[in-house]
């Protein structure tokens, strides 16, 4: 058994302990001072009560453990607190019955879809904060922590409470808060109090209550004006006047409702107040964060008020918060006590019934997380990946575990709304440019006497816009009328969900409401409600969040009964599943730990998966599109699967009506937001050469890149193609018609619509038939002939005489015309047009408002016996583009990997060949402008690959010539056509292994690496550095002692790729 070694601990005085070594305002600073001087943990007296404090990371993981410690609220500030607030959320005893009834009762209120909602209320209390600061002017000195107080107070009472505190209209500080700041500081000092020095204290102990009446005052008001004008709002005072536990059917007393209403107003409006005010003292001391924080915004706001899609478009700004928290959490450490005695660190012993204070700011900032830096604000170490990367319990402003911050999707969304709308109207500046960052502290801490400008900014003509924001999401019951016969012919189907916040139960709703629709009849429950058998007549949908890694209240039996259930006689064989999973990133080791637990044990004991696991991400952008994606995948699995749809037409419930001949009428998308600009289209080869074309675009406003991300562009039908199905269908281009379906589409539904506009952008005209496709031709084919003889051939030979030959449905259609295809039944079988990706190959330091591509237009021989040019469909439309030309695009990110590394003195390996040079020229473009800018950058080696150097050595007579001229990239060519022009290498993979010595001494100071080319291209590449670490491993095996085992090449390989290698692959 170990021997547990003394604690370090300052000197103290007998009984008093430690007492006045404690600064009297800041006790704050006395901790990190003894963590400097004493190191990971050390241990205080404070009248004989011990409290042991913890500043590192391995410590905290340790502390932290729920199995091994719970939340201390006994002999601790909290303690204190509880004379006011019970045992409500925050001061709520280990284990105590009212926590568990309230939490129950109030995580749904607190869910994603639930704080979404709330959007417009807090852009209402946010705009009385910038028309203040608007007409205080620009010499007026603000005290942020103030105003931010006020901010945070409204907004709490009114999106929670729907309560009008109007703090913006009433001068000087508001008496709630004035209470509560004079009660928690007086709190925070009982506790070094002797009990009768205390009661001496006649005047002190007055005023102690005085605050107490005043805020209980306050709560007992807000309760009894909404019992006398009741609404439906789904607030949290009506999920506490009206809820009832799930668990124990208890509801909370009026007392209770009070006490917890006290806690979010102290707790919700006091730590975002002191977070924002933080965030305003970095921000403007830092002028390239300013820098990069307001171009960000500008960026994605633009001259728009700020809506709710807006939330998850700004990296740099969570990046900012992130760090913000980081180094200055408003909640400086919080308490936890051991279940039994405990040895942490392997050597110190921690009774049981010890106070043990995690000094969470100091844990934020361990040197040997984040490196000797770790003092610093640097927003970048948030970014590209590391925020994930980041170990267990080394980011924990939010508290832990079950007793963290249930407000935290509230907060952040506030302070996202808060700081992204004050950076789009004013430019700051320090009031006293000498001032030095100073905290003041109670139960948080805020920046001491800081004071700032508030500057209306002259290049924006923003405006508030108080009308409410037409894309919040409003979710609402709804229901789908089915007739008797209807019904009969419905399959059943079983959606089952487990939910703390609501968001899962809202989307499992959704997926019931809709499942008539496409021939089911859904039953809908918990997943507690199937806890013995799982349904096998059926599809089983689930729906799950997971929360720290455990199972909502509502999913716990369900899980256990799935993990204890045998594993060796396949017990869920005859079941049919799929799994859709809702999470929060910021909760990196648990993200989405249920929905894999449950996907993957029912795959493992023998059910069937119907469509891969979706995920939404309430942390990033697009929490609901992504549940809309998935469930788009989902329903044709089911219909197929289990044949909802009765009838064997493959009309499928989709009818047409065809118009006279009238007037060409066009229709246009109207997502200005999405429509991009045109600028320049000019070739990238010369003739005789395959066609590569450079474009620019100015992007839609508030559209954001990064070098490395993909632009998806929405293309049309090469006209052509439209016009060989308006003649095989005897249409004229002028003409309508109008589609209705029962079903879902992504056609253009309950409007007329020219023929025209419905082939050029709707549905892919150019994609191989399916084997279904040829099945339901056969359906409208003569019962005899050559026809039917034709497609039978094709059903036979379907690979060789379809795929490989791209023979599409239209093409079978020119060729046979006694084909009796109804137009309906052609338009029901052609898939929606879907977006292209392309490699963007510039960098937004050139111009973040501007990106350009580098594509290789698609015009083959027809492989099929339609005689007709094959054309790709984006390339084809992308080179017809002149200037000026409206684009729908989109940016979509690219894997974290296939980045530039954050620290531009990194070298980097580029391998590429033709078009595949597009990302490599963002790299290069955006190491270009570095080094412009005075920054040292590391070495870029760009290994090419084309035909000759006079056609297709892709801007090597523009900037690429003028990039190697600077130093920024050293180029190795392989022209294939022209090897003796490129030291006898043909390929790139050729050139690779001529320059190995290049190559080594990059990887050796610590180069990345990165391919994007087709999969012959990287396959070569891989092959060519597979074979240099092998010569690499049997030089240094000669080196080696006989008898000591070497790496394979492969294993090598497969840890370079792990950590220092990307690819993008095509074709």
């Amino acid at each position: 058994m170990t021997t547990p070694v003394p604690i370090p601990h300052p000197p103290g005085v007998p009984i008093l302990g430690n007492v006045f070594d404690m600064d009297k305002d800041t006790p704050l600073n006395t901790f990190e001072r003894f963590a400097q001087q004493y190191g990971e943990i050390f241990v205080l007296n404070f009248l004989g009560r011990e409290v042991v404090v913890v500043s590192s990371n391995a410590l905290a993981q340790e502390v932290l453990d729920e199995r091994r410690f719970f939340k201390g609220a006994r002999r601790n500030a909290l303690e204190q607190i509880r004379v006011l607030t019970g045992d409500a959320l925050f001061t709520a005893y280990h284990g105590e019955e009212n926590w568990g009834i309230a939490h129950r009762v109030l995580v749904p209120a607190f869910g994603p879809a639930s704080i979404l909602g709330m959007f417009d209320d807090m852009y209402d209390i946010l705009s009385q904060l910038v028309l203040k600061w608007e007409r205080f002017g620009p010499k007026h000195a603000i005290d942020p922590a103030d105003d931010f107080t006020r901010l945070a107070f409204d907004t709490i009472a009114y999106c929670a409470m729907s309560y009008r505190l109007n703090s913006f209209y009433t001068e000087g500080t508001p008496p709630f808060v004035q209470a509560m700041g004079s009660f928690l500081r007086e709190s925070g000092a009982r506790m070094s109090r002797p009990s009768i020095v205390q009661r001496m204290m006649g005047q002190t102990n007055v005023k102690y209550e005085q605050d107490q009446r005043q805020m209980m005052d306050l709560a007992k008001e807000i309760v009894e004006d909404r019992k006398q004008h009741p609404n439906d709002r789904k607030d949290l005072l009506n999920a506490m006047l009206k809820g009832r536990d799930p668990q124990s059917g208890k509801g909370l007393s009026d007392v209770s409702i009070m006490q917890q209403m006290i806690t979010f107003l102290i707790a919700g409006h006091e730590t975002t107040s002191g977070f924002l005010s933080f965030v305003m003292y970095f921000v403007i001391a830092h002028p390239e964060v300013y820098a990069k924080l307001r171009a960000e915004v500008d960026s994605v706001l633009g001259q728009e008020r700020m809506r709710p899609e807006h939330l998850g478009r700004m990296p740099y700004m969570v990046a900012v918060m992130r760090e913000t928290m980081r180094l200055k959490s408003s909640i400086p450490g919080y308490s936890v006590e051991p279940f039994q005695d405990e040895i942490i660190g392997g050597k110190y012993l921690v009774k049981k019934d010890t106070n043990v204070f995690i000094l969470a700011i100091n844990v934020n900032r361990d040197p040997k997380v984040y490196g000797e830096d770790a003092d610093e604000f640097k927003p970048e170490r948030m970014l590209d990946g590391k925020f994930e990367a980041l170990p267990p319990k080394a980011w924990i402003p939010f508290g832990n575990g079950a007793r963290a911050c249930i407000g935290r999707g509230f907060a952040w969304q506030e302070s996202q709304m808060a700081i992204a709308t004050l950076f789009q109207k004013f430019d700051f500046r320090f009031a006293d440019s000498d001032y030095k960052l100073q905290i003041n502290q109670t139960l948080t801490i805020k920046p001491k006497d800081l004071r700032i400008y508030a500057i209306p900014r002259t290049d924006t003509t923003f405006s508030l816009g108080l009308a409410p924001t037409p894309s919040v999401m409003k979710t609402a019951a709804t229901t789908t009328s089915v007739n008797g016969d209807a019904e009969a012919n419905l399959k059943q189907m079983y959606v089952l969900y487990g939910s703390n916040t609501g968001s899962c139960e809202m989307f499992a709703q959704r997926i019931a409401n809709s499942s008539p629709a496409h021939g089911f009849k859904a039953t809908i429950g918990t997943l507690d409600s199937v806890t013995s058998k799982i349904p096998t007549d059926g599809p089983v949908i689930i729906i799950t969040a997971s929360f720290e890694g455990e199972p909502p209240d509502n999913a716990g039996h369900f899980v256990k009964y799935l993990e204890s259930a045998p594993a060796d006689n396949a017990p869920f064989a005859n079941v049919r599943y799929a799994v859709f999973g809702c999470g929060n990133h910021d909760w990196v080791h648990t993200y989405q730990r249920i929905p894999k637990l449950v996907d993957a044990t029912l795959a493992e004991k023998g059910a069937q998966r119907l469509v891969d696991r979706g995920e939404a991400d309430a942390g990033g952008e697009g929490f609901f599109e992504c549940f809309d994606e998935w469930e788009a995948k989902l329903w044709p699995v089911l219909i197929e699967t289990f044949g909802a749809v009765a009838s064997d037409d493959p009309n499928t419930g989709l009818n047409v009506d065809i118009s006279a001949p009238t007037q060409r009428a066009s229709t246009l998308r109207q997502q200005d937001a999405q429509l991009g600009t045109l600028l320049v289209n000019r070739f990238l080869t010369k003739p005789g050469a395959n066609e590569k074309r450079h474009l620019e675009f100015m992007l839609p406003e508030g559209m954001t890149y990064r070098a490395g991300d993909y632009l998806a562009i929405l293309p049309v039908n090469p006209p052509a193609s439209v016009k060989r199905v308006l003649t095989r269908f005897k249409l004229i281009p002028e003409q309508e018609i109008s589609i209705s379906s029962n079903s879902p589409t992504t056609l253009p539904v309950g409007r007329p619509i020219n023929v025209s506009d419905l082939f050029s952008g709707y549905v892919e005209l150019a994609q191989p038939a399916t084997r279904k496709n040829i099945e339901a031709l056969l359906h409208y084919a003569p019962s005899s002939g050559s026809t039917r003889t034709a497609l039978e051939k094709l059903l036979a030979d379907y690979v060789p005489a379809v795929l490989e030959k791209r023979t599409s449905v239209l093409s079978i259609l020119s060729n046979y015309a006694d084909i009796d295809l109804p137009l309906s039944v052609f338009i029901s079988m052609l898939p929606a047009m879907r977006v292209r990706q392309y490699s963007i190959s510039s960098s937004p330091l050139w111009d973040p408002t501007r990106v350009t591509l580098t594509i290789g237009v698609i015009r083959d021989e027809a492989l099929d016996d339609s005689h007709e040019l094959f054309q790709g469909v984006a390339s084809t439309y992308l080179a017809n583009l002149t200037k000026g030309d409206r684009v729908q695009m989109a940016v979509r990110p690219s894997t974290t990997a296939f980045h530039l590394p954050a620290d531009p003195t990194t070298p980097i390996v580029m391998f590429a060949s033709g078009s595949g040079i597009a990302p490599m020229r963002g790299f290069i473009h955006e190491r270009a402008a570095q080094k412009a800018a005075g920054r040292e950058v590391g070495k870029a080696l760009l290994f090419y690959g084309c035909r000759s150097p006079e056609k297709d050595f892709l801007y090597i007579d523009a900037e690429l010539q003028d990039w190697i001229a600077q130093d920024v990239v050293d180029v190795r060519p392989a022209f294939s056509r022209d090897s003796e022009k490129s030291e006898g290498c043909k390929y790139v993979q050729d050139r690779v292994l001529h320059d190995r010595k290049d190559i080594i001494a990059a990887f050796n100071q610590g180069a990345k690496f990165y391919t994007c080319g087709s999969t012959r291209v990287a396959a070569g590449v891989k092959a060519a550095c597979i074979n240099i670490v092998e010569e690499r491993i049997k030089a240094k095996s000669a080196e080696q002692e006989p008898g000591s085992a070497a790496p394979t090449a492969d294993e090598v390989w497969a840890k370079i790729v792990n950590e220092r290698y990307a690819a993008d692959v095509f074709g």
